[in-house]
């Protein structure tokens, strides 16, 4: 069955899958009490699982897991409020920041050291690409290429990139 044909929820289960040890971490660092952070853990799959018709394929996924895991978290805080172990939910917040701030610049280095692995002329479309004030229509006309094809490759490309900067995030 490839890609195109997979629902909402069999694309979610293999991206819940495949970064579980970030949200994992994720939770952790805002969760003091391993038990509970593996209850809340739990508890965001489920939760992204349900909500898998509104992930958008297009955006990344974790800063999106991260939003549900950060409120379940602070749902897991709130039952647990009585308990005077608890972090303070400004504290929480600088955790939940602080994290995603880690993530981000894991993702910049993960690209670019994807960027790298890149043939030159794939890695000379890309940045021309996203390059300020570039357009796929004026880069097809550089090149010679029709725009059509022009975007085959970007895509081609884009599709790599994905494939390996998963791939490094995956691996401690």
């Amino acid at each position: 069955m490839s890609a195109e044909t997979h629902s909402p929820e069999e694309r979610i289960v293999g991206l819940i899958a495949r970064h579980q040890p970030e949200i994992h971490r994720y939770i952790l660092s805002l969760l003091p009490d391993r038990m509970l952070a593996d209850d809340v853990a739990q508890e965001t799959n489920l939760v992204l699982w349900r909500k898998a018709a509104e992930y958008d394929p297009a955006q990344p996924f974790l800063p999106w897991a991260f939003t549900i895991a950060l409120y379940q978290v602070k749902a897991a805080r709130r039952d647990a409020g009585r308990d005077r172990h608890v972090f303070d939910d400004s504290l929480v917040e600088i955790l939940a920041a602080e994290c995603r701030e880690e993530s981000a610049g894991e993702l910049e280095q993960a690209l670019e050291r994807c960027l790298h692995e890149l043939t030159q002329r794939q890695r000379e479309l890309i940045l021309a690409r996203y390059a300020p004030g570039s357009s796929v229509q004026h880069l097809a006309e550089q090149r010679g290429q029709t725009p059509t094809a022009l975007s085959l490759a970007l895509m081609r490309i884009r599709k790599a990139l994905e494939t390996c900067i998963e791939r490094k995030l995956a691996t401690p």
